[in-house]
């Protein structure tokens, strides 16, 4: 019975991390364009009289700034904060996942 509690809850923590990954980045969007408009639209601008960026090439753009150093360079406490949780999330939940299917490969050895 214990393994099985710990194999649902594993992958039940590994789950919440996934969401947690897919949904952070909507939420460090929101804080950008309310908190600090300039930093947004150079995220959001594609260049000289183009047409603004949206749709899958705004989440191109917003996936190379989380990737790089520059949404901890604004200092930011609550930014940083959302943008650590985004960047460890990923792989907490790959933690998670693995350690279940070791509990499920040990209980059945």
């Amino acid at each position: 019975m214990i393994p099985f509690v710990v194999y649902f809850g594993l992958l039940l923590i590994g789950l919440a991390c996934f969401i947690t990954h897919a949904v952070l980045p909507f939420r460090i969007a929101k804080h950008l364009r309310e908190d600090y408009p300039h930093h947004w639209k150079v995220i959001v601008d594609t260049g000289a009289g183009a047409q603004a960026a949206h749709g899958p090439q705004l989440w191109l753009r917003m996936q190379h700034v989380l990737r790089s150093p520059a949404i901890a360079a604004i200092g930011d406490v609550s930014i940083t904060r959302l943008w650590r949780t985004w960047r460890y999330s990923q792989w907490l939940a790959w933690g998670c996942w693995i350690a279940a299917l070791a509990v499920q490969w040990h209980s059945r050895s």
